[in-house]
């Protein structure tokens, strides 16, 4: 080996050492919000220098991910609690990219406020485990009683039908 005054005239190569490898990057997630109601919902991360074997963290775990280019990956998430979620990716050689923050709204007051008793019906079939799981979502107060009379009355109305 050489030594003496290093000039930076010597390359990885000549040394000997591994060529550098660019650190994953996070441009953007696509959706970067959603509800913690809403169930799995597909999340496309754009990027740069992602490899096959690239797996997206969401809160440091790794989730099932499919490569689909060097800029671009997809994972599946289930938010099941509001506020926020940070995404990463870490590729193959254990590199680790930028964190990108993903929005998790609970179910608003609003949202059941607005809601009738045929929406009742489709929230509830849009989200089969509400019923045991009401509770995650984070309602309060008038908002659950409201929600939970308009699923009772729901229910009572089935219950009529012959």
């Amino acid at each position: 080996m050489t030594t003496g005054y290093f000039d930076g005239s010597y390359t990885r190569e000549i040394l000997g050492l591994p060529p550098l490898v660019p650190d994953p990057h996070i441009d953007t997630l696509k959706p970067a919000t959603g509800s913690a109601a809403a169930g799995p919902i597909a999340v496309q991360v754009d990027g740069s220098n992602f490899e096959a074997g690239s797996v997206v963290e969401v809160d440091q775990v790794a989730k099932a991910t499919t490569f689909v280019s060097a800029t671009r990956l997809t994972t599946s998430f289930d938010p099941a609690a509001a506020g926020t979620a940070l995404f990463t990716v870490r590729n193959p050689n254990d590199e680790e990219s930028n964190s990108v923050p993903f929005t998790v709204a609970a179910l608003a007051a609003d949202d059941v406020s607005a809601m009738t008793v045929a929406g009742a019906e489709q929230f509830v079939a849009e989200h089969p485990d509400l019923l045991a799981e009401l509770y995650a979502f984070e309602l309060a107060g008038k908002a659950r009683a409201t929600l939970l009379a308009w699923l009772k009355a729901l229910l009572d109305e089935e219950a009529a039908t012959p």
